[in-house]
């Protein structure tokens, strides 16, 4: 794994702890996230997190384990198909994940096959 493939799990893992994500889920949770790794570039998987918990919530308590991430899967299958649309800007991303919306912009730059699918 490279350093920046680190930095990006790490940043993955950071939203998922922030928001208790994993729920009650566990280890079903965690296979599931690898899986949504092993398919689509990272930056793009906070991008959906993040699109995820705007479209949520106003849910009470907040969706967390499978349910928050079959959510975000559809978010990520839906781009898959037509390209990513994100709803939201920078200064959101950033509001919602504490973190620095640089390396999504640059995700969204490269070429979408390059973007969705690793």
């Amino acid at each position: 794994m490279t350093l920046e493939e680190r930095v990006s799990w790490q940043r993955v893992a950071y939203i998922v702890e922030s928001y208790e994500l994993a729920g009650d889920d566990g280890e079903t949770f965690d296979a599931y996230l690898a899986e949504l790794m092993d398919r689509h570039a990272l930056p793009i998987i906070e991008l959906a997190f993040a699109e995820s918990i705007l479209d949520l919530w106003t849910v009470i308590p907040l969706p967390r384990g499978i349910s928050f991430l079959d959510h975000a899967h559809q978010i990520l299958q839906e781009w898959a198909e037509n390209g990513v649309s994100s709803r939201l800007m920078p200064t959101d991303f950033q509001q919602i994940t504490g973190l620095d919306p640089t390396p999504v912009i640059q995700a969204l730059q490269t070429p979408a096959s390059q973007t969705q699918l690793r």
